[in-house]
């Protein structure tokens, strides 16, 4: 069968305020790149559209140019609405098609997706590679979706099969590497101050997390944590190396570093394979210590994100983070002492936070003085704790479709803490990060190619935007 799998369209208007927009960027499709590698590896034809470069108009045109059988969305649940819009409008252009949705909307708020959309064929929840496979290979031999887990299937003669959930795909290493090739990645731009260097690619070395965080929906099932292989791992950047000229990879796994011994083995074989590459990843101040790093900096790793979130024990204990403040400080210094940057999350109007914890954890992040730095108001996502159980916490302020973490509206409001004050904590956040002389002087000192030029320079227009808006508020009395 012809099967497009797409991303709804959708601007930096709908993901990031105004201020930094100038230093946004646009990642590859791991996810629809991973389905799109086993349903061509059972003998479909398949195409990716990613509407982050079209117009509503445009992806339609290229969705239907390519005469599908099936298509197939990632939906995050912003962008929900307009994604049924999109549906309806390919099933008036082709009334035959089987329209999918997958992704972390689908996936938490499957039934109200389901009865919203009246195009809808199949609601995909959890990992999507077998399920898709199985469900099309049934519409392919004129079968129903009864009976395939993993997915939700309306027939055409208006039956609901309401099937049992999928297992989680045990051994990650027998799925394909992502289809890179049906994407364009020149086209990509990744996000300003998180690559050094480009070519770069992106690797999912595992999935899942064995954490509870109050604030994170686990689409790859809750305290779950698989991991590839170090070799498979190694393989599949050996051949980013090789056939595309990666000269750095993006490991998107949401904690890179949960095993030890792999990683240190995962550092070896980059090194014993003499792939001259630079990489970036995620980590918990609890699971890394001077060995590691330093197995980590030698395989040429240049940045670890970790997410600090808060100076203040008793909000980390209200996120359910499972860690001391004290460890985490002592990790991103000892990182830093190994010589590998860091880059700094932090959260604002955590449920019972005041003002002037959130003034603390700004001091924090100012000694800290990571590398990179981002400040994010708490937002409630549809199957997260904080979603599901909202008035206990705070008040939401905003429908999901108009929500985002890098957006000037707040969405969400701690019963402790007013939006306006979480608004005010981080425009007096950004600037005392990043107007700090000595934060300066040391960006300045490390600039290491022609890129982190011109991403520094984005970077600082973006804050002076920020700076001359909230001046601009102050001399209108705002």
């Amino acid at each position: 069968m012809r099967v497009v799998l797409f991303v709804p369209n959708w601007t930096f208007v709908d993901m990031r305020s105004k201020d930094t927009q100038g230093i946004a960027g646009v990642w590859p499709p791991t996810g629809l790149m991973y389905v799109a590698a086993v349903l061509r590896e059972a003998g479909h034809e398949v195409f990716i559209e990613d509407g982050a470069f079209w117009s509503g108009d445009e992806l339609i045109e290229r969705i239907i140019s390519h005469e599908p059988d099936v298509a197939g969305a990632f939906v995050i649940a912003m962008f929900w609405e307009r994604t049924t819009r999109l549906f309806a409008r390919l099933k008036s252009a082709r009334p035959d098609i089987r329209l999918i949705a997958g992704g972390h909307a689908p996936s938490a708020l499957w039934r109200q997706c389901f009865d919203y959309s009246p195009d809808l064929d199949a609601i995909v929840h959890g990992e999507a590679e077998y399920t898709v496979r199985e469900l099309i290979g049934r519409w392919e031999r004129g079968e129903t979706g009864e009976g395939v887990r993993g997915c939700i299937v309306r027939e055409r003669d208006g039956r609901i099969y309401d099937n049992p959930r999928r297992p989680l795909i045990e051994d990650l290493d027998e799925l394909p590497f992502p289809a890179v090739d049906l994407v364009d990645l020149e086209m990509y731009q990744p996000s300003a101050g998180q690559v050094l260097r480009l070519p770069v690619m992106q690797v999912i070395s595992s999935r899942g997390c064995t954490h509870m965080c109050l604030y994170c929906y686990r689409l790859m099932g809750e305290h779950c944590l698989r991991m590839r292989s170090p070799e498979n791992v190694v393989d599949e950047i050996e051949f980013y190396v090789r056939d595309y000229g990666a000269r750095e990879i993006k490991f998107w796994d949401e904690l890179f570093t949960h095993d030890r011994d792999r990683v240190i083995s995962i550092c070896r074989l980059i090194r014993e394979r003499d792939l001259e590459i630079t990489w970036w990843c995620s980590a918990r101040g609890d699971s890394v210590d001077e060995e590691m790093l330093r197995e980590m900096k030698a395989a040429g790793c240049w940045c670890i994100n970790y997410g600090v979130e808060s100076a203040v024990q008793k909000n980390l204990d209200t996120l359910r983070k499972g860690i001391r403040i004290e460890t985490t400080i002592e990790a991103v210094e000892l990182t830093h002492r190994v010589g590998i940057r860091t880059f700094g999350t932090y959260i604002f109007g955590i449920p019972g936070e005041t003002y002037e914890e959130g003034l603390e954890t700004i001091r924090l992040a100012k000694r800290l003085r990571s590398f990179y730095t981002e400040f994010f108001p708490i937002t409630p996502f549809p199957g997260a704790e904080l979603y599901e159980n909202s008035k206990k916490y705070g008040t939401v302020l905003r429908d999901i479709s108009d929500t985002g973490m890098l957006k000037e509206e707040i969405p969400f409001e701690p019963y402790t803490m007013t939006a306006a004050e979480i608004a005010k904590l981080r425009r007096k956040a950004y600037r005392s990060v990043y107007l700090d002389p000595r934060y300066i002087l040391m960006r300045l000192v490390s600039i290491r190619s022609w890129y982190e030029v011109k991403t520094l320079f984005n970077g600082a227009v973006s804050l002076l935007r920020i700076a001359f808006r909230r001046r601009h508020e102050t001399e209108r009395g705002g």
